[in-house]
C-alpha cells in the first residue's frame, strides 16, 4: 500500500511531515515563556498580504523584545517555500491556512536568552464553519449584556448553525471590535469605524478601509454606542478567514435591512476582485446540498 502523503511544516530550519512536527510543536508551545503568530489564507493557491501580516507579527515581537533571530524577509522566503511545498495537496477550489509561529522558550540560566522557535505550516481551510454566515449574517452580543446564546459557542459554526461573535466595549464605553474580528456598521452610505485606539489593527480592516476608498465609501473613526448600530443600515466582521461577513442581529434584534446589505456586498464584490476569485461562492460550493 502507497504511503499517504501529508502535508509539510518548517520547524527550526527542518522541513518535516505535520505528524512528525506537531508533538515537536507542543513540547515548544509547553516550554513558551511568550511569543506572536500570525496567519493568512491563500486565494487560488496565492497567499493575500503576507508582507502585511509578517510586518504585525514583527512589530508584536519588537513591542515584546522577543528577537525573532530571523529576518522578516527570511520569513516571508520560508512561508512563500513551504506554501508552494504543498500546493499539489490542495485540491481545486480549497484554499489553505498559513500560520506562522515565533516563541522564546524558558530560559535555562540566568545568562540564557532562551532559545527562539521558528514554525510555519498550512491547513486546509475549513468553509463549513462560516460560509452560511455569507447569506444568514453573524449574531452580534454584548456579553455584558446579553450573554451568548445557551448551546453556542463564539466563532465558527461547527454545526450548521449561526455564528456567533462577542462584541467588546472599549474603556470609554463605546463599542470596538469582535473576538477574533474587526467590527464595522454603514449608516447613510458612511462606514463607521470604532476608534483604532481601541482595537487590534487587522489586515482584513485595512484591506477593508483600501476598498472603500476605491468605492468612494466615506469612513468616520469614533466613538459609537450599541444603539447607533441599532439604528445602522447594516454591519459587517472582517477577519482573515472569511474577509468579510454580514452581521444580521445585535442582541437579538435585527441589524438594518436585507443581508447582505449594499456596502457589504460591494465591498466583497470588491475584495473578489482583487484576489482574482469568487471566494463567497467559493465557501457556499462546499455545503452540503440542502435536504
Amino acid at each position: 500500500m502507497a504511503e499517504s502523503i501529508e502535508l509539510l511544516t518548517y520547524l527550526n530550519g527542518r522541513i518535516l511531515p505535520h505528524s512528525q512536527a506537531s508533538p515537536l510543536l507542543q513540547r515548544i508551545n509547553a516550554a513558551s515563556i511568550g511569543g506572536f503568530y500570525d496567519a493568512e489564507r491563500t486565494f487560488g493557491g496565492k497567499v493575500f498580504k503576507l508582507r502585511s501580516h509578517l510586518e504585525r507579527l514583527y512589530r508584536g515581537l519588537e513591542a515584546s523584545s522577543i528577537d525573532p533571530q530571523i529576518s522578516i524577509e527570511e520569513l516571508e522566503r520560508i512561508t512563500l517555500g513551504v506554501i508552494e511545498a504543498n500546493l499539489s495537496l490542495l485540491p481545486n477550489g480549497h484554499e489553505y491556512i498559513v500560520t506562522q509561529i515565533v516563541n522564546q522558550s524558558q530560559r535555562q540560566s540566568p545568562d540564557d536568552s532562551g532559545t527562539i522557535n521558528v514554525v510555519v505550516y498550512c491547513q486546509p481551510l475549513d468553509f463549513t464553519r462560516f460560509a452560511r454566515s455569507y447569506i444568514d449574517g453573524v449574531r452580534i452580543v454584548t456579553p455584558n449584556t446579553y450573554g451568548i446564546p445557551p448551546g453556542q459557542e463564539p466563532g465558527d459554526s461547527k454545526d450548521g448553525s449561526q455564528q456567533v461573535f462577542l462584541l467588546m466595549a472599549s474603556p470609554n464605553g463605546g463599542v470596538s471590535e469582535c473576538e477574533g474580528a474587526n467590527f464595522m456598521f454603514v449608516k447613510n452610505g458612511r462606514i463607521k469605524l470604532p476608534d483604532r485606539r481601541n482595537v487590534l489593527p487587522g489586515v482584513s480592516m485595512q484591506t477593508v478601509l483600501e476598498l472603500a476608498d476605491s468605492l468612494n465609501f466615506p469612513v468616520d473613526e469614533g466613538t459609537y454606542t450599541q444603539r447607533d448600530i441599532y439604528a445602522a443600515d447594516e454591519a459587517f466582521v472582517s477577519s482573515t478567514r472569511y474577509c468579510i461577513l454580514p452581521v444580521a442581529t445585535l442582541n437579538g434584534l435585527p441589524v438594518g435591512e436585507g443581508i447582505p446589505g449594499k456596502a457589504t456586498t460591494a465591498l466583497l464584490e470588491s475584495w473578489s476582485a482583487a484576489v482574482g476569485i469568487d471566494f463567497v461562492n467559493q465557501a457556499l460550493s462546499h455545503l452540503p446540498p440542502a435536504e
